[in-house]
């Protein structure tokens, strides 16, 4: 019976000094010449992933913007499977609440541009904002009077203590949308909120192409670090986490080493040798 394995990028695979281990890209290797499809699952839009991913990544499918789009990899531009949007009045809604709350947030473009967004600042001094920006230097702009849709997410950058909260308070205002918390991975410490269209999630787009590959939930592995893997963990056959994960979710999951310490692999080959 043919299987899945599922691993995020920023944090699990993609380690501290922005590459990928030897160790980890042959055990991928591995999984492909027993027959596995490998699929990353990452927060990262398809312009930032592509920018950061090393060549030859042997990996035969992408879920990007935490599952706005699901494509065919290496050439992910080309070979696309799904796209989600958020229409014109949804992107107002969604804004007017970012607003109230006073958040720095930032809007994404629908495919092929969601590399592109516009923003606003409610708040004197962001770090991690600035950094973001930087990142996408010459691709984003200040919200005007003319803003609107389409969109393919709504990010806002909070340095707030109360993320909890924070999260908890947003999920509550936009409950026809998907509201998702992450870690930031530029500081380590800002946390995101982004909000997409309605059933958008990483285990939802995993899902869709477990079924079109006719492969069982229970045929998968799945390993993360951050809480926006939640619910892909709980979704897959057997989830795992790296150790560099919050230890919230090592409550839930069983831990492996961190993704400095090539956790994937141990992952993968607790699972291979798992009985059947």
């Amino acid at each position: 019976m043919q299987r899945m394995m599922i691993t995020d990028f920023d944090g699990t695979l993609f380690r501290s000094d922005h590459t990928i281990s030897e160790t980890d890209l042959e055990s991928l290797r591995q999984l492909g010449d027993q027959g596995v499809i490998r699929v990353i699952a990452t927060g990262r839009n398809l312009y930032s992933f592509m920018r950061a991913a090393p060549a030859n990544l042997p990996v035969d499918y992408l879920v990007f913007s935490t599952g706005v789009g699901i494509a065919h990899y290496p050439d992910p531009a080309a070979n696309m499977i799904r796209e989600m949007t958020l229409p014109h009045e949804a992107c107002l809604y969604i804004k007017a609440v970012f607003d109230d709350f006073g958040f720095d947030y930032m809007v994404h473009g629908v495919m092929p541009d969601n590399h592109r967004f516009v923003y606003r600042r409610n708040t004197p001094k962001n770090s991690d904002f600035d950094t973001r920006l930087s990142f996408y230097e010459g691709l984003s702009r200040p919200i005007t009077d003319s803003f609107s849709g389409p969109a393919s997410q709504f990010l806002a950058i909070a340095h707030d203590a109360r993320a909890r909260e924070l999260f908890v308070a947003v999920s509550k205002a936009l409950t026809d949308f998907t509201v998702i918390r992450a870690t930031s991975p530029f500081d380590g410490v800002s946390t995101w909120l982004e909000v997409f269209p309605k059933g958008v999630c990483k285990s939802e787009a995993v899902s869709f192409l477990a079924d079109q590959c006719g492969i069982l939930a229970s045929c998968t592995m799945a390993v993360g670090n951050d809480y926006n893997d939640e619910d892909l963990l709980h979704w897959s056959g057997r989830g795992f986490v790296v150790g560099n994960a919050p230890d919230e979710l090592k409550s839930f999951f069983p831990s492996v080493s961190d993704n400095d310490g090539c956790g994937v692999s141990e992952a993968i080959g607790l699972w291979v040798d798992a009985p059947a």
